[in-house]
């Protein structure tokens, strides 16, 4: 009896010290005191990619062989905050349907044969439309990408849809995340071109011609830019892409103007929408407004130290590490080119702690202003933006053709993707709270929460937080909305 006892007892102790060894032999050395080697990623030169067509066109093409895909993606510049109400949506849904030479339903049918994805996206400011092919179809969806862009199906009785996304059927949008950007959103815009809705008239004249003046006036080949990457050989691309553009005439590229500015006022305003959910959606921000090219870098590393979607920001530690309220507490720096971009932060929780999640943004937000951040948060942004965030931007042949046809689109130049490094690499401690103390305002940001609002009002305190009120003008933005 005593036999298998021992014996089991001593293997447990050989268990123990062979696992106590790899612990005890770890390296817990800074790694800025492991002296290593510097990081070498070169960005591809941008003129090697870029090809330029003599209708204005400005194409960015690169083989990528890491599967056997082809992606063909074409930016114009101008969205929902161009040309008259309902115009963009109205291009958005004839560019979804296809192009005018084919019926709809062929048109989906050809992408279906082919294993296509295909996608359009309008914002404010840029129509993005994107198609993915197996390699063996590139040159026959090429053909068929041409053709949409250039002539798309617009059709009288559908107003159709512009939005960011093509939102999936049995997601309750309203009641979730979406719903709380899209209240902070609205209400941010609502007096703005990126905010405005369409009367019945100004749907009546889009569908009478309206759309199809704008998508004349925008989709011409010095308005756009082209990012074509994947797996084929590279001379033949250049060439298949210029035959496919090359006879668009040239026409020159629209006057595009500088959108009005928009400013949250305080006191605060707190939106609230009840929705009978098992947790509550927060977004908290305001306006952003257009950020000089010499602060971008600046206020790219005050954000990732702040919010920016990643493990060790300061939101995410205070938020789910430290307190474990959340999953996820994040920045949302998105600044436009021709008008105001927005600042916001977004998080989520269980009903009983959605008032402590406010009360601990605003909290890091006022702190970001007041004090100082450390060398080591300094150091850690400054490597992980250069190092990491810019980097992945060029690593592929897909990422740096995207990259430079948006930035060729919109700056007409590569210089401010040359220069960021250098830039995050001379922020200093200083700069960081100068960023701060311009770009974030607490005292005038809008908090837009969707959720069980009886059940948020009525949880016990955690950590003396208050009620949503006490942050600012409460207003009920629509009634009650459906089903767990």
């Amino acid at each position: 009896m005593s036999a298998p006892r021992c014996g089991s007892g001593l293997a447990v102790l050989a268990v123990t010290a062979a696992l106590a060894v790899p612990a005890a032999a770890q390296d817990y050395t800074h790694p800025r005191q492991m002296d290593l080697p510097q990081p070498r990623f070169e960005r591809p030169d941008p003129s090697a990619l870029q090809l330029t067509l003599d209708n204005g066109l400005t194409a960015y093409v690169a083989e990528d062989h890491r599967a056997p895909l082809v992606t063909f993606t074409a930016f114009v510049a101008g969205g929902t905050g161009d040309g008259a109400p309902g115009e963009a949506a109205l291009v958005g849904a004839a560019l979804r349907r296809g192009p005018a030479s084919m019926a709809p339903a062929d048109f989906r049918d050809a992408l279906d044969e082919m294993a296509a994805s295909y996608a359009v996206t309008v914002t404010h400011e840029e129509t993005e439309v994107t198609l993915d092919v197996p390699g063996e179809d590139a040159w026959d969806a090429l053909d068929l990408f041409t053709a949409v862009l250039r002539a798309p199906a617009f059709e009288v009785a559908d107003m159709g849809g512009g939005g960011r996304t093509i939102q999936a059927e049995g997601i309750d949008w309203a009641s979730s995340i979406a719903g709380a950007i899209d209240a902070f959103e609205s209400r941010l815009f609502r007096d703005h071109p990126y905010g405005r809705l369409p009367t019945s008239e100004e749907r009546a004249a889009a569908r009478g011609g309206g759309a199809q003046s704008f998508h004349s006036r925008l989709f011409v080949p010095a308005n756009m830019t082209l990012a074509v990457s994947g797996d084929f050989d590279l001379v033949e691309a250049r060439q298949r892409t210029d035959g496919a553009f090359a006879s668009w005439s040239a026409a020159s590229r629209p006057d595009l103007a500088e959108h009005p500015i928009v400013e949250t006022s305080a006191p605060r305003q707190v939106l609230q929408a009840n929705a009978d959910k098992l947790q509550g959606w927060v977004v908290i921000g305001h306006e952003l407004p257009i950020v000089p090219a010499d602060e971008r870098a600046a206020l790219d590393v005050m954000n990732y130290i702040l919010g920016a979607y990643h493990l060790d920001a300061r939101l995410f530690r205070e938020a789910r590490e430290l307190r474990g309220l959340t999953n996820d507490n994040s920045a949302f720096l998105e600044p436009s080119v021709r008008g105001p971009g927005t600042y916001s932060f977004h998080t989520y929780g269980r009903p009983e702690v959605v008032r402590l999640l406010v009360d601990v943004t605003f909290r890091e937000l006022e702190r970001m202003r007041d004090e100082p951040v450390s060398a080591e948060e300094l150091f850690v942004a400054q490597g992980a933006l250069a190092d990491g965030t810019w980097a992945t931007a060029y690593a592929t042949g897909h990422d740096a053709t995207r990259s430079y046809a948006r930035e060729w689109l919109h700056f007409g130049s590569h210089d401010q993707s040359e220069r960021y490094v250098d830039e995050v690499r001379d922020v200093t401690i200083g700069r960081v709270q100068e960023m701060a103390r311009k770009y974030l305002h607490p005292e005038r940001m809008i908090v837009a929460v969707v959720g069980p609002l009886e059940e948020i009002a009525d949880a016990p305190s955690i950590e003396d937080e208050p009620q949503l009120e006490s942050w600012g003008e409460v207003v009920r933005i629509d009634g009650d909305s459906g089903g767990r």
